[in-house]
């Protein structure tokens, strides 16, 4: 992108008024990664999702907080479990 261009980007954004947390989303999504990966080859779905890795990254680390030993659940089998859980937030 050239410098011009790249101006009147951020000049338009600047524009847009955006809140602190979009405009950290906004810097987030505009340096994401280069080594973007098939999203096919993690979800069936092809979810763009999975493309970064990034959230590849941040769903392993969920996955591996889940199996430790002081990891604790909730089981919701019912609605009234899942009204229940609700209710205490």
């Amino acid at each position: 992108m050239s410098t011009v261009a790249l101006h009147n980007l951020l000049t338009y954004l600047q524009g847009l008024m955006l809140s602190q947390s979009d405009r950290e989303w906004l810097a987030g999504k505009l340096l994401e990664p280069s080594n973007r990966v098939d999203p096919y080859e993690i979800s069936p779905s092809g979810d763009a999702f999975f493309a970064d890795t990034r959230n590849v990254k941040a769903v392993e680390e969920d996955i591996a907080a889940a199996h430790r030993p002081e990891a604790k659940f909730t089981r919701l089998a019912s609605k009234e479990d899942i009204m229940s859980m609700i209710d205490t937030l």
